[in-house]
C-alpha cells in the first residue's frame, strides 16, 4: 500500500516543500494551509491552495487545527506520515502521536539552539556566522523533539534576515529531499536533543525594533538588517515621527568626532545621510517616514542639526 502523507504548513518555505513532494510523486492525501494575518506583506496560502487544487488534494486554509480537523485527519485521511513546514500553532499529542512513521516538523534554527520564535531575525541581530535548519519529530515541549537530521551553512557577510530566510528555504528543501526515502521506509535517524545545550529565542513585536543610537555601529547595523522588509523594520524617531530605516551600512573607517552626539545627522547628500552612533558612523540609504513611502534618506534628513531618537 502506498504511504499516505498529510501536509500541514504555509509560507514560501511550505510552498517550496509541497512542490518538492509533488515532484517526488508523493502527493499528500490532504493539506492544511496556514492562513496569514491580514497585516502580513507576504501571502502564499492562496498559491498553495491553487497548487493543491491542481492535484486534487483536499485543502483547508486555517490558523489552527480544530478537534474536528484532527478527527478528520485520523479517521478519514489516516496518514502514515505528517509533514509540517511553516506552521505556527501547537498541535496536540492526539495528532502527532498517531502516524506510524511520525509527525515531522522543520525548525529554522540549528537546534537545540534558538528554540522558539523568530530565529532568522535573531541570527542576524546576534551576528551568527553559521546557521542551520532542523528536521525533527513533534513533541510536547517547545522545539524539543528528537532530531532526524540537520543542515548547516555559512551566513553571508552582512546578510539580511530575508536573505537568510531564502537560504533556510533552500536548506529545508534539500534536507527533506535527502531524508524523505528514509522517513517513508521507517529507517530515518532519530536522535534525542541535548536539552542541557538548549537556548530560547524571544517572540518579537514591532516595538522591539527601536534603535538606541548610543549602541555600537555594528550592533545597530545588525538590528536594521535583521528586521528589514518584509519584517516590521528597525526604527527611530525624527521630529516626533516614527522613521523606519530599511537599509544602511557602517562607514569604515569612520571620521573621528571629538564632540559625539549619538543620533546626530552629520552629513547628507541627495541619497544618503550619515548618523553618529555610540562608536562610529552609520550611512543610511533607505527610510520611510510615518505615513509616507520608502525613499532615499538624503531626501528626508537634510539638516546637520537634526538628531534621531528620543
Amino acid at each position: 500500500m502506498t504511504d499516505r502523507l498529510v501536509f500541514i504548513g504555509g509560507t514560501p518555505r511550505g510552498q517550496r516543500v509541497l512542490d518538492l513532494l509533488l515532484k517526488r510523486a508523493m502527493v499528500p492525501v490532504a493539506a492544511y494551509v496556514l492562513a496569514e494575518d491580514d497585516h502580513e506583506p507576504l501571502h502564499t496560502s492562496a498559491e498553495i491552495e491553487t497548487i493543491a487544487d491542481s492535484h486534487a488534494i483536499p485543502v483547508k486554509i486555517c490558523k489552527r487545527l480544530t478537534a474536528d480537523d484532527i478527527t478528520m485527519i485520523r479517521d478519514s485521511y489516516r496518514p502514515d506520515l505528517i509533514l509540517m513546514v511553516g506552521w505556527r500553532t501547537i498541535v496536540t499529542a492526539e495528532l502527532y502521536e498517531y502516524p506510524r512513521l511520525g509527525c515531522l516538523i522543520v525548525h529554522d534554527s540549528p537546534l537545540p539552539r534558538y528554540r522558539g520564535f523568530a530565529p532568522p531575525n535573531w541570527a542576524i541581530i546576534n551576528g551568527e556566522q553559521v546557521w542551520g535548519v532542523t528536521l525533527m519529530h513533534v513533541a510536547a515541549g517547545i522545539d524539543e523533539g528528537d532530531i532526524v537530521a540537520q543542515k548547516f551553512f555559512p551566513v553571508p557577510d552582512r546578510a539580511t534576515a530575508p536573505q537568510l530566510y531564502e537560504l533556510i528555504i533552500s536548506a529545508t528543501v534539500d534536507l527533506i529531499d535527502e531524508q524523505l526515502d528514509g522517513l517513508l521506509a521507517g529507517t530515518a535517524p532519530r536522535v534525542a536533543q541535548d536539552h542541557g545545550q538548549a537556548t530560547y529565542a524571544c517572540a518579537r513585536n514591532p516595538n522591539d525594533g527601536e534603535i538606541d543610537w548610543r549602541r555600537g555601529t555594528v550592533e545597530i547595523d545588525r538590528l536594521i538588517r535583521g528586521l528589514t522588509y518584509p519584517y516590521p523594520g528597525a526604527y527611530t524617531t525624527w521630529r516626533g515621527q516614527r522613521l523606519t530605516i530599511w537599509e544602511a551600512e557602517p562607514v569604515d573607517p569612520p571620521p573621528r568626532y571629538e564632540g559625539r552626539i549619538p543620533g546626530r545627522v552629520v552629513a547628507f547628500d541627495k541619497d544618503t545621510a550619515d548618523v553618529l552612533t555610540g562608536d562610529g558612523l552609520l550611512r543610511i540609504h533607505a527610510v520611510e517616514l510615518e505615513g509616507g513611502k520608502r525613499g532615499p534618506a538624503g531626501a528626508v534628513l537634510r539638516s546637520i542639526r537634526s538628531s534621531l531618537g528620543r
